[in-house]
């Protein structure tokens, strides 16, 4: 009876450690979300393997105008032009932009694209600005690395890299603002969908030629 029992309480605690596994799995799948810009607004698409990121930039109609091949564990970029079938290293020369912020991680939640989000401020008198983050923690381990590689200027990547413990959140809705509350920028999730990724997608197509500059 004492071996059945002891033989049982292994059992379950492996059953345990087994489902904790399973739950801290990175996030493997697509994300949809818009860009809007004054009246401009942009769709994209994450396709997320590991360390590597498929970012496709879709039109109104629903077609792949330019994709960019993002690997975070070597930092490298891809321009990828599927019209013109080239392709183009993108070379990272930037330098981070350095900002003086002040972050305010509220208890506010909302529902989001299927999940509970908590509502982050980080502002910036010096820079006029006031950014909200609705963030998801989901093991979007991805996405740092991702705004570290593109190292990009705007500053809906740049006050969200200045959050400590932003390791495994994902922004599903991000306002940019001026400190008057008059708003510059808006990314929204529309669609988060878990699931296996092709190793292919995050590959340069055959019969794609490399553009070089002269």
């Amino acid at each position: 009876m004492h071996a059945i029992l002891r033989n049982f309480l292994v059992t379950g605690s492996s059953l345990v450690l087994l489902a904790a596994a399973a739950m801290a799995q990175p996030f493997e799948g697509t994300i949809e979300f818009t860009k809007t810009t004054g009246p401009v607004v942009s769709n994209y698409k994450y396709f997320v393997k590991g360390d590597r990121v498929r970012i496709e930039e879709v039109s109104a109609r629903g077609d792949v105008q330019g994709i960019m091949l993002v690997d975070t564990r070597d930092k490298t970029v891809t321009a990828i032009s599927p019209e013109r079938k080239l392709y183009m290293d993108v070379p990272n020369m930037r330098l981070p932009k350095d900002v003086e912020t002040s972050v305010q991680k509220t208890s506010e939640m909302k529902d989001m694209a299927g999940y509970k989000c908590e509502k982050w401020l980080v502002k910036s008198p010096k820079e006029d600005r006031v950014l909200t983050y609705w963030v998801a923690a989901d093991e979007f381990n991805f996405f740092v690395p991702l705004l570290e590689t593109l190292n990009r200027k705007d500053e809906q990547a740049v006050f969200f890299l200045q959050i400590k413990d932003n390791k495994g959140v994902f922004p599903l809705l991000g306002i940019e603002q001026k400190s008057d509350g008059a708003e510059v920028s808006r990314l929204e999730v529309k669609q988060v969908t878990k699931g296996a990724q092709k190793a292919s997608l995050f590959e340069i197509p055959a019969g794609f030629n490399k553009f070089e500059r002269n």
